[in-house]
């Protein structure tokens, strides 16, 4: 997939109001990009959802955006979406729509699974149980300025931190962050009950990276006392396969998080040990930053 660019090749803002921010280190000595695209709480005026927000708010990836926030003093950048998933999800391709739900949508659609589960590009479906998110039918209007506004500047974002990292290193390492429910629900393409370990790894099966970058991701996590997964139940998808271009020199790697670690899923509060966690998924991103200088090829 390949997106317009908004921005020109040597310009890029640090932050765009309500839709993204981009966190800096003093000095730039690392090739890693690291980004949050599901966390965001900015809910835009449009939204109108007919559930209460306990409910859509459950579509969070909450509080991931903390849990990384150090990325940026390892020497790489963090980029950090502030809209919500449910608004319009980062993750999915621009087409992955269901245009029986969207009144006069006349581009290209490709529903699949997860506009069928409604949790496509749009969500349609309301966590954790399912439902409808919306009592009005959503316009063509509406999903275009959604995709103009936040979908695309999102895209143009990661495209050029990736390609300012590679310009500069001679290689580009991409890390997507995401949490996961701990145990799946109705709106799961597997299905509800099926349990999840402490973190799930995933580069598409072989496709997104090196295999010497996720092997290192997993053999940190698991020195740091974690039960690791690689590509279950998650492989990764659309950012991963959008920034994973191994011959090129670009690896991508999707990394997701069981809340059951940190959060109570019904309350949505913190859990006395999120502190921990955030401290050892400092240490994870530090030394998967120094794995990543040693691959530059390119002074800096």
């Amino acid at each position: 997939m390949r997106t317009p660019k908004l921005f020109e090749r040597d310009t890029l803002p640090q932050s765009i109001e309500n839709v993204l921010k981009i966190h800096r280190p003093t000095e730039l000595t690392s090739p890693l990009v690291v980004d949050s695209p599901h966390s965001g709480e900015i809910y835009p005026a449009d939204f109108r959802p007919c559930v209460p927000a306990s409910r859509y708010k459950c579509a969070e990836d909450r509080y991931v955006h903390e849990l990384f926030e150090k990325a940026a003093e390892t020497g790489g950048v963090y980029l950090e979406a502030l809209f919500p998933r449910i608004y319009i999800d980062p993750n999915r391709r621009a087409d992955n729509i269901d245009p029986a739900v969207i009144k006069g949508w006349t581009r290209e659609a490709k529903p699949d699974f997860r506009s069928d589960l409604g949790k496509g590009l749009i969500w349609t479906e309301a966590p954790p149980s399912s439902g409808p998110l919306y009592d009005r039918e959503l316009t063509a209007a509406e999903i275009e300025n959604r995709i103009d506004a936040y979908y695309t500047p999102y895209y143009d974002a990661l495209t050029r931190l990736m390609e300012q990292a590679h310009a500069r290193f001679g290689v580009a390492y991409h890390l997507d962050c995401h949490s996961m429910q701990a145990v799946s629900t109705v709106m799961h393409e597997t299905g509800a009950g099926e349990k999840r370990p402490d973190i799930n790894l995933g580069d598409r099966e072989g496709v997104t990276c090196d295999p010497e970058y996720i092997n290192t991701a997993k053999d940190i996590l698991v020195e740091l006392g974690y039960e690791v997964k690689i590509n279950e139940p998650y492989k990764g998808a659309e950012l991963v396969i959008h920034t994973g271009r191994p011959q090129q020199g670009w690896h991508s790697l999707q990394i997701e998080v069981s809340r059951g670690l940190y959060m109570s899923e019904v309350t949505l509060e913190k859990y006395p040990n999120f502190d921990s966690l955030q401290r050892d998924l400092g240490t994870f991103v530090n030394r998967l930053s120094d794995y990543t200088k040693q691959k530059i090829t390119e002074p800096a």
